[in-house]
């Protein structure tokens, strides 16, 4: 069993900075180098402690996050998340964590949150994914056309700063889309699902791999090239919308999963000139043209 006193001091003295190899971190301690590799084994495993050519060391960036620090930063995030999408219920959890507002500051976003005009829809349309009970709404498309809708909700999600409903429409037999603010004269139904706990399986592991408004359509893959700064950033993301193919020192090379193109050129604009589309002729056509388009203006 460890004995925590020895590695809490062989942490604490490697958080300072340095590289030390066993041996020196054996003399240090006055223990086995068997010992300190078994810590330095625990210390790898747990907080990610570097090996180098037979060096121990933590990363000159690395700070370890007390528990209740942690809780405290966690929870700063979510108030800066709902102060610029839910501003009704920020002005709750402000009250609710009222020793937390200093840490808010420390948060900067760069994804511009639509607010949410009707709390009450959103929390009952939460209450509704949670508890697997179908919502009948009125709802107004894109041509200001009204309908009535009955769904099974799978997921408040945000796209591009918009809200939207993820759900399963009951009458067409198909996921869709709703733009949040477009939903009106909403109910919950009373009632226990309609829905076979098999399809209710199948929704959900669905919803988990949505990442895309427009995934009625036929998905279609593009490889693109990535490099410098964009690089680091997609073999860092997390994501079934990419997969990298093949790595070089310099580059990477990425198929793109989408539905629809403006998926594609928001992506690639956004990353100028660090990803560019490799092997679809069409898509860089479209995309010259939005930025001749821009220049021109």
């Amino acid at each position: 069993m460890l004995q925590e006193s020895n590695i809490t001091k062989l942490y604490k003295y490697l958080q300072l900075g340095g590289k030390y190899t066993t041996k020196e971190l054996s003399e240090k301690f006055v223990l086995t180098p068997r010992t300190i590799q078994g810590y330095l084994k625990k210390l790898k495993e747990e907080y990610g402690l570097k090996n180098e050519k037979k060096h121990y060391f933590f990363a000159e960036n690395y700070r370890h996050i007390e528990e209740s620090e942690r809780v405290q930063m966690s929870t700063a995030l979510m108030i800066s998340l709902y102060k610029n999408a839910l501003p009704l219920v920020h002005d709750s959890v402000l009250e609710n964590f009222k020793e937390i507002p200093k840490q808010v500051d420390a948060f900067l976003f760069d994804i511009d949150f639509q607010s949410i005009e009707n709390e009450t829809y959103f929390n009952q349309i939460t209450d509704a994914i949670i508890n697997q009970k179908a919502i009948h709404f009125k709802y107004k498309n894109t041509q200001n056309e009204t309908s009535i809708k009955n769904i099974f909700p799978l997921k408040n999600t945000n796209i591009l700063g918009y809200w939207y409903l993820m759900g399963y429409d009951l009458e067409s037999d198909k996921v869709k889309t709703f733009y949040f603010n477009n939903i009106q004269d909403l109910i919950v139904s009373k009632d226990e699902s309609c829905l076979s706990t098999k399809k209710i399986e199948e929704l959900s592991k669905l919803s988990q791999e949505l990442y895309s408004p427009w995934f009625n359509n036929e998905q279609k893959t593009v490889q693109l090239k990535v490099r410098a700064e964009a690089m680091r950033y997609m073999q860092r993301r997390v994501s079934s919308a990419f997969k990298i193919v093949k790595t070089k020192k310099d580059t990477l090379l990425v198929d793109m999963y989408y539905y629809n193109d403006v998926e594609v050129l928001t992506f690639v604009q956004k990353w100028l000139p660090y990803i560019e589309i490799v092997d679809d002729k069409e898509l860089r056509g479209k995309l010259h043209a939005v930025l001749n388009e821009y220049l021109s203006i």
